[in-house]
């Protein structure tokens, strides 16, 4: 039977709303075109908050799968800050003390779910949870997070190169970073499209001729918007090149 942790969630969303900011509320709303709720807290408040949240509530001595299962309702929740409390309680407290196969089905049923549906939430989710359990568990790890790149819904799409971002120096993970990439950029949704651009961007930093080997396959498949980003780092007269080629297709 799923435990209640209705009491314990409300407790840390009475902080979060005391410690909410109108203006900030409103800049992030904005910013997200609105396609999530924001409280207007920021993350070092929601961080600290939490901390307090946790010891005061002695949930630190709780079994891990309960601590688990209390963050990732977390996700439940429509306020953005509140699955941010989630994602921050993951990374903060529990990313490396359950295996990450265990994890990863956890994690699986939040997308099937849909409980992420917006780039934000998604890509702290990718960089501060899934991008650790990558760099703590290597290449079985990469390759399973790699795999979702033929998910169906979007944003777990999007999560099989994302968590990558952070690690492109990182040869042993560049054949599941290309993989999943191929699978984005064919993809029609803009959000599939500049993960792309993204990765290539930090993969531009380390080995330039993996990028134009990249896009020189697949230019077709760009849209302006993930060129462009691929290409921050490239000299103006290339990336100016590529452009034009882009706008002939």
């Amino acid at each position: 039977m799923k435990t209640d942790f209705t009491s314990l969630i409300t407790k840390h969303q009475e902080a979060l709303a005391q410690a909410a900011s109108a203006r900030t509320k409103q800049w992030w709303e904005s910013y997200l075109k609105g396609v999530i709720p924001f409280r207007g807290v920021g993350i070092p408040q929601n961080r600290e908050l939490l901390a307090h949240w946790r010891t005061a509530n002695e949930i630190d001595t709780w079994p891990v799968e309960q601590q688990f299962e209390l963050s990732l309702a977390f996700f439940e929740q429509p306020f953005a800050e509140d699955k941010l409390a989630g994602i921050l309680y993951i990374q903060n407290y529990l990313y490396d003390k359950l295996p990450w196969d265990a994890q990863l089905e956890k994690y699986d049923t939040v997308y099937q779910r849909k409980l992420i549906f917006d780039w934000n939430i998604c890509d702290w989710f990718c960089v501060r949870v899934l991008g650790a359990l990558v760099k703590k568990h290597g290449v079985e790890c990469a390759r399973a997070i790699a795999g979702w790149r033929d998910a169906g819904y979007l944003w777990q799409a999007r999560s099989s190169l994302v968590p990558f971002v952070n690690l492109t120096a990182e040869r042993d993970f560049r054949p599941f970073i290309e993989a999943a990439g191929i699978a984005l950029i064919k993809r029609e949704e803009r959000f599939a499209k500049t993960a792309v651009g993204w990765i290539l961007r930090e993969i531009f930093k380390h080995d330039a001729p993996f990028v134009f080997s990249f896009i020189d396959t697949h230019l077709a498949s760009f849209s302006k918007e993930s060129l462009t980003n691929a290409l921050k780092y490239c000299d103006p007269d290339t990336r100016k090149t590529y452009q034009q080629a882009l706008s002939t297709r």
